[in-house]
């Protein structure tokens, strides 16, 4: 199950008005059926789509529509069939050219939808934000059945798919798969060839046993991830986001946000925000006008200030630490990567792969140790 691009909603209105029936006769398969998992798993609140139906070599064009959706008693459940507005894109968005307020709006747009649409063509199911308004429960399940008609003639398919819904939108703001603090250093190889290394490197990523753990102290902000936090702060602005990073030494105090970067040729949220800030108190603000955002799934990187000085990192105990807790310790260090003739830079880093679904205003912050910021 993949998180909805925002400009599919379009794509799905336009294919559900393309459909003509053929004028002659065909094949209509038995075994229609939805691929991909038989459950689906679907946050209440959030955009998610599934995979295309398998049509059983029927004749195309065929067209799908949503016949009924029922409770766990049989009951047909009206609001997922009553439309309202939702915002869409009208364009495909492009971080490198829509760089204004002015230039976003211009290719929002408002599409009437229901909270659950089928895409006529290929029978991919879609939920929309507004399963938020469908007074919908966490653990609450649903069938959906559906009717796919051809040249040959129609059939109906009980039980094409069966949603779960989970705690949406009220609880989880955001989805954070990836969040790591660390400090990168720069050195020089024997043929003089510029390397990096991250002597401190503190991940919580998806693919960790402690994940689901460490994501939840974040998320909960319990004071049990000091270096990590990421929270909603405030509950304006009521549509789109403004973003908060900071980065801060192993005192509190925070680095100069003016320096803050994106990382080498990668991307970050400095590029697909706009109205950057630089507040020598908040840190570094971005905001966007729509969520979900940002509007592609990503990961962000983005560094603190380039010092090419070892004044304000304490590199005795960075290197302790390295050793101690690294399982891949570098012959680099053997040589010292400090040492004159062979360092040449060093800066914090955080990456992070987040995407906000609910509108207001987040705090990013990492505090980094070793570090003292000038």
């Amino acid at each position: 199950m993949k998180k909805l691009f925002p400009i599919a909603i379009l794509a799905l209105l336009c294919l559900s008005s393309c459909f003509k029936e053929a004028q002659t006769q065909g094949y209509l398969g038995t075994n229609i059926y939805l691929q991909g998992a038989d459950t689906l798993t679907i946050p209440i609140g959030q955009q998610v789509s599934t995979q295309k139906a398998w049509l059983d070599n029927s004749t195309k064009p065929v067209k799908f529509e949503i016949t009924n959706i029922r409770d766990k008693f049989g009951e047909r459940k009206e609001e997922f069939f009553k439309k309202s507005n939702i915002q869409v894109w009208n364009g495909p968005y492009d971080y490198l050219t829509d760089t204004t307020r002015t230039l976003i709006e211009q290719k929002l747009g408002v599409a009437e939808v229901t909270p659950i649409m089928i895409n006529e063509v290929n029978g991919q199911l879609y939920t929309m934000s507004t399963t938020a308004n469908c007074g919908l429960s966490a653990g609450d399940i649903f069938n959906v059945d559906v009717r796919v008609s051809n040249s040959k003639g129609s059939v109906d398919i009980k039980d094409y798919a069966v949603l779960k819904f989970t705690t949406g939108s009220s609880v989880d703001k955001f989805q954070l798969l990836d969040f790591v603090n660390g400090i990168c250093v720069e050195y020089l190889d024997e043929g003089n060839e510029t390397r990096t290394i991250f002597p401190y490197y503190d991940q919580i990523n998806d693919s960790q046993g402690d994940f689901e753990t460490r994501r939840g102290n974040v998320i909960a902000d319990n004071g049990k991830e000091p270096g990590m936090v990421f929270h909603k702060i405030a509950d304006t602005p009521a549509a789109g986001i403004t973003l908060w990073v900071k980065m801060l030494d192993k005192n509190g105090k925070m680095f100069d946000p003016s320096t803050y970067a994106t990382y080498l040729t990668t991307t970050s949220y400095i590029d697909v925000g706009i109205e950057r800030v630089n507040d020598p108190e908040k840190g570094l603000g971005v905001s966007f006008p729509m969520t979900p955002w940002p509007v592609n799934d990503m990961y962000s990187y983005i560094r603190g200030p380039y010092y090419t000085d070892l004044s304000n990192l304490d590199t005795a105990a960075l290197r302790s630490y390295y050793l101690a807790n690294s399982t891949k310790a570098s012959a680099a260090w053997n040589t010292s990567i400090f040492a004159d003739g062979t360092f040449k830079a060093w800066y914090t880093r955080l990456r992070t792969r987040i995407r906000i679904y609910d509108p207001g205003t987040y705090e990013l912050v990492i505090t980094v140790p070793f570090t003292t910021a000038k």
